[in-house]
């Protein structure tokens, strides 16, 4: 009986000597899918994406990238009623991103456009922006002046 109880207790210390392995197999893989590639990469890929909706003319998938904050003052008819038909976006590109913060980050944009009103007709345009994204949460957010 007492090497019956003896087994026993050496299978509960092995199993709770697992226990401080498993827990930090656990932290570090559910780490590594919430912030899975690194912010440069993570910021050129958003700000690809917000372009690419604001180019379509889907202001409610663009929208969805600014901060919660500005979400939570800014509504989405208001969101939308801040760009004005005086041009036609034409395309974006992130030339680049730079992150001298480890929860701020500049992405760097090529923005083509066409004015409505030019004398030429076919006129491509191109304008050089800066955009501010901010990590927060877990996620990294457009970052716009109320």
């Amino acid at each position: 009986m007492q090497n019956q109880a003896t087994t026993l207790s050496t299978r509960s210390l092995r199993s709770l000597s697992l226990w401080p392995s498993l827990c930090a197999c656990l932290v570090l893989a559910a780490c590594a899918s919430v912030g899975s590639g690194n912010a440069p990469d993570l910021v050129h890929q958003r700000a690809s994406e917000r372009w690419q909706a604001l180019v379509a003319g889907e202001f409610s998938r663009a929208y969805a990238y600014n901060t919660p904050s500005f979400r939570a003052v800014v509504s989405l008819d208001s969101y939308r009623n801040r760009f004005g038909a005086a041009i036609v976006w034409l395309g974006a590109e992130v030339v680049g991103v730079d992150c001298p913060q480890t929860d701020k980050c500049t992405a760097h944009l090529r923005i083509d456009y066409k004015p409505l009103l030019s004398k030429k007709i076919g006129d491509k345009m191109s304008t050089y922006v800066d955009e501010t994204w901010l990590s927060e949460g877990g996620q990294w957010w457009f970052f716009q002046d109320i």
